[in-house]
């Protein structure tokens, strides 16, 4: 690992949040991996530890065993653990090379320091007399009159400090405008402001309906949105989870509802069909498409629930009992047997009228049946093979009576059955199973499916997915993915160490014992999850308002009251005012759970607007500023900073809601960045780089880096050098730059040095030639082959993993032009003949061409099998003498068993052509009448007329040139502190 990965990580896992938040990723990330693939040869559970290696210790894993040290802290490439579960010396585990997300996720633990609890395995999770009179766990005692500044001033005055003069007004304003909405405010904003009162402008701000934007994108980071999951695949309707998100908060909804819609939105009775968007807090979580991966997804939504609405790191419980909370594990699968028995619809649910489109809804239902079929059909032949090693199963059940699970799996494997049916054949033996145990149910298919049923229906889901998520495109956002009850409850069992294979004693679904006492009810409505709601939602819970409010303190102050925001445990830090965070809380619950009067409440106080402005008896008596003597200075975060800029440029599209785009385009898509494709799998290099949330996680706070990727992304982004040429574009005077970047004037002497550095006017570089390649899309005349209409393409997008493409949209599906696009070396076409893509030459000059190319259509063994595509249709147009050559790549017969991929291809070679400068020749294809799958290769070479002219090799994207001098004083301004920093 190189040196600047190890200054980020070292920065990025400095202090006690974050220390914690190492050990946290060990327990939810590491740590079953572990059990689960390890221990079984490689803990004390071992009789003689293979190799002399236990790996259920970090000492044991450092010292290692025969052949050294396990893991080198700080460096998985020199670590053997690595080496072995990369298959790259000894294959372990032996069974098979781990999910390349389990291996990451190890690598990434011992790049952080390898962080493992301190204390020993607690046996049991019986409160400690401390523990059991934790602060958190109290009931919420509000004092009697108080007010906040009132409580701020008590804690300032016994170390003889007093709050910090107000604020500057238009220091005020700017911050009143980043934290309710997240834009800067305007020039003619401060104009006005300085005729209006403070009240006023937080009434404004709050009806605004920008404040819904800025306050979901932190409910966001807490939710660990992300528009794709496993393989990068789209979330269908994803987006509709943003929405309902700005929405919900937009109309103050209670936060008491707000927490039972994204639980339970479909157990409500009477539930206005727009609320069942919020399920999507569940259904966009972690989703591994593997049987073995379902404890993980099970464990990400225990981990992001709790921790979201609770503050407690209840997931630390998933192998042992809690080592600090009294949280035992029995807990922590009464929770699992909630989300156990809750699974994703695969078919997104309708909030609001959705009108019939019939290609879509042909096509869904096609992929659907596809899925549906091959699961039946091999269902019933593993029924069939159950049935027929009856005698088997039977005998083993009997002889497994009263082992382990972990025992039950060896048996399995020793027997070659398969351990889920033998698992249904203790059951019945034990009279826990009516019915046969051969009769596996649908729902079950993934306990029993074999790898290529898994690579088989893995493939038929995501073609469907990626079908959805295009029709989510451009049908709108009437739906959105949730979740259901399972028709078949089943019971949970306390996982042995976590392991899914070696289930221990029946768990009841319930509510957590530390809030509950013992006496807590058994859910018995379907999977629980509406109960489980009502419970974290309760008055009387004395975690949930609290954890709430602090959150909401903490993005006003930049820290919070309690500096550890998703673990109230007794491992997270007191808060610095105990009686503020219960007046708080309490008076939140009186106000009926409303976000907005909270959030009023706070920012017209007198703490809230302060100055930041330090002094030396602040630094001296209290350096981290815990007792709020003045407001903590803040950097905009990375959405804030490119809206501004967007804001400055004149560009911003402020329109709320619809689907994401794509930040990885030129020119810039102008709307605001939260609404940015975000991939859980493939994060970009960006958004790390400034620190924006993980969304593989629940992010509770946001690290303040600074890294010199940020500069350089200023300096050099052509996203920023193109919002600073259209700030000089619609700047006329110096005057005019400042108020449109800074909202304000400038001074005498910042004038003076603008003029010298840009000069007194605004003067323009030439506009550069273009290339002789376009790129866009046509309307054919089906009769005559002519090329009616040309549309160029607005955008060039890159990304990592995919091939830099010219389209009509940021992000693909386009509104206009569907999936088309051109690569370097190919793409593909929109949905007909008046949405074909098509690759332009403009002749240079007058002479004979020749043009040398390959059409071809590549055909994998899922498109020959179940028909991804039809085939193409590729033309060859000149603009005066018609069409030149025609051919069609047909793919219309199925091949039920096919033994390897094929290539259609047509050779598209012409010679002897004539034009003249200013002659155009395109190359058209269209789909057939059905887009899908319809990713070709064609890259025509042209030789004559002067040149030789190579469309893979030319491909390139747009050339901004340098900026104006104009430019480069925008770029400037729009790099300093004044326009980064809050205050």
């Amino acid at each position: 690992m190189n040196r600047v990965l190890k200054l980020l990580l070292s920065i990025a896992l400095a202090g006690p949040l974050a220390a914690q938040d190492g050990v946290t990723f060990f327990e939810t990330r590491v740590r079953p991996v572990l059990a689960r693939a390890c221990y079984t040869c490689h803990s004390a559970q071992a009789k003689t530890p293979f190799a002399g290696l236990r790996a259920d210790s970090r000492e044991g894993l450092l010292r290692g065993g025969d052949h050294g040290p396990a893991i080198v802290p700080g460096q998985p490439e020199a670590s053997r653990l690595v080496a072995a579960i990369r298959h790259r010396s000894i294959q372990m585990p032996p069974a098979g090379k781990l999910p390349e997300e389990e291996i990451v996720a190890i690598e990434k633990w011992i790049a952080m320091g390898a962080p493992w609890p301190a204390s020993p395995v607690a046996q049991s999770a019986k409160p400690t007399a401390a523990a059991s009179k934790h602060w958190a766990w109290q009931s919420v005692q509000a004092p009697t009159g108080a007010t906040i500044d009132g409580l701020i001033e008590q804690k300032l005055a016994a170390t003889s400090l007093r709050l910090s003069p107000p604020a500057a007004r238009r220091t005020l304003l700017r911050r009143l405008h980043h934290d309710l909405t997240g834009l800067a405010p305007t020039a003619e904003d401060y104009q006005a402001f300085e005729k209006e009162s403070a009240e006023s402008a937080v009434t404004r701000l709050l009806a605004s309906p920008h404040f819904g934007e800025r306050w979901a994108r932190h409910w966001l980071d807490l939710a660990r949105f992300s528009d794709a999951g496993f393989n990068n695949i789209r979330f269908g309707y994803g987006h509709a989870y943003r929405d309902w998100v700005i929405a919900a908060f937009n109309r103050d909804l209670p936060y008491n509802e707000f927490i039972t819609h994204q639980l339970a939105a479909d157990k409500l009775p009477g539930n206005a069909p727009g609320n069942l968007a919020a399920l999507g807090f569940l259904a966009l979580g972690a989703d591994p498409h593997r049987a073995s991966g379902i404890a993980d997804k099970l464990d990400d939504r225990i981990d992001t629930t709790t921790r979201t609405f609770l503050g407690l790191t209840v997931a630390c419980a998933r192998c042992h009992d809690h080592k600090y909370d009294p949280i035992p594990t029995r807990d922590y699968y009464s929770l699992y047997g909630i989300f156990l028995n809750t699974v994703e619809r695969l078919e997104p649910v309708a909030t609001g009228p959705v009108a019939a489109h019939p290609y879509y809804d042909k096509q869904l239902a096609r992929r659907l049946g596809q899925l549906d079929a091959y699961q039946r059909a091999r269902i019933a032949e593993l029924r069939t093979d159950a049935r027929e090693l009856e005698p088997k199963y039977r005998a083993a059940a009997v002889e497994a009576r009263g082992m382990t699970g972990a025992q039950v799996e060896n048996l399995a494997r020793e027997r070659n059955l398969n351990s889920y049916v033998l698992n249904r054949w203790l059951r019945k033996l034990a009279g826990e199973l009516p019915g046969n145990p051969e009769e596996i149910p649908l729902e079950d298919f993934a306990q029993v499916q074999t790898e290529g049923d898994y690579n088989t229906t893995n493939n038929l889901a995501w073609e469907y997915r990626r079908l959805l998520s295009d029709a989510a495109f451009r049908l709108g956002a009437a739906r959105a993915p949730a979740v259901r009850d399972r028709d078949e409850i089943l019971p949970a069992h306390i996982l042995i160490r976590g392991n899914p294979a070696d289930p221990g004693e029946r768990t009841p679904r319930r509510f957590l014992s530390l809030l509950c006492g013992d006496s807590c009810p058994e859910f018995r409505n379907g999977s629980g999850r509406l109960e489980l709601a009502r419970a974290i939602a309760s008055p009387g819970n004395p975690l949930t308002a609290r954890v709430l409010v602090n959150r909401v303190w903490t993005q006003l102050f930049g820290e919070g009251l309690v500096r550890t925001p998703s673990d109230f445990g007794t491992r997270g830090e007191s808060p610095t005012h105990p009686e503020l965070l219960d007046h708080l809380a309490r008076a939140f619950i009186d106000d009926g759970w409303s976000v907005k009067r909270l959030i009023r409440r706070i920012v017209l106080t007198r703490v809230y607007q302060q100055t930041s402005a330090s002094h030396a008896p602040g630094r001296e008596r209290d350096p981290d500023n815990r007792l709020l003597w003045r407001q903590n200075r803040r950097r905009m975060d990375f959405e804030a900073l490119r809206d501004a800029m967007l804001l400055a440029s004149g560009r911003l599209d402020k329109a709320v809601g619809g689907p994401s785009f794509s930040l990885q385009s030129q020119p810039a898509e102008p709307r605001r960045t939260m609404y940015a494709h975000v991939e859980r799998e493939r994060a970009q290099a960006l958004l790390r780089s400034f620190n924006t949330a993980d969304p593989e996680q629940h992010t509770p706070v946001r690290y303040a880096t600074t890294v010199p990727q940020q500069a350089l992304f200023l300096i050099n982004s052509p996203f920023v050098a193109e919002q600073a040429e259209r700030v000089a574009a619609r700047s006329q005077t110096i005057e005019e730059m400042y108020r449109a970047i800074l909202g304000r004037s400038p001074g005498a002497a910042e004038r003076d040095r603008a003029i010298t550095f840009a000069g007194a006017a605004n003067l323009r570089p030439a506009p550069q030639e273009p290339g002789a390649w376009r790129y866009g899309a046509a309307r054919i005349d089906a009769e005559s082959g002519r090329l009616m209409e040309f549309r160029p393409f607005a955008y060039f997008a890159t990304g990592v993993g995919v091939p830099d493409a010219w389209q009509a949209g940021s992000l693909l599906p386009g509104a206009r032009e569907g999936a088309a696009r051109l690569t370097a070396s190919g793409g593909a076409p929109g949905d007909d003949l008046n949405h074909a893509v098509a690759r332009r030459w403009v002749a240079p000059s007058q002479g004979e061409i020749s043009i040398q190319g390959t059409l071809a259509l590549n055909l994998d063994a899922f498109d020959l099998r179940f028909g991804y595509t039809n085939g193409v249709r590729g033309r060859v147009i000149h603009s005066r003498l018609g069409q030149l050559g025609e051919w069609t790549l047909r793919h219309d017969k199925l091949n039920p068993n096919p033994t390897r991929a094929e290539t259609k291809k047509e050779e598209t070679n012409l010679h002897r052509v004539a034009v003249v400068r200013g002659d155009t020749i395109d190359f058209v294809v269209d789909a057939l009448d059905d887009y899908e799958g319809d990713n070709f290769t064609w890259a025509p070479v042209i030789t004559g007329a002067g040149g030789v002219w190579n469309a893979a090799k030319d491909f390139h994207g747009p050339d901004p040139g340098p900026l104006s001098r104009w430019g480069q004083l925008a770029q400037v301004l729009l790099m300093t502190n004044e326009f980064a920093f809050i205050d």
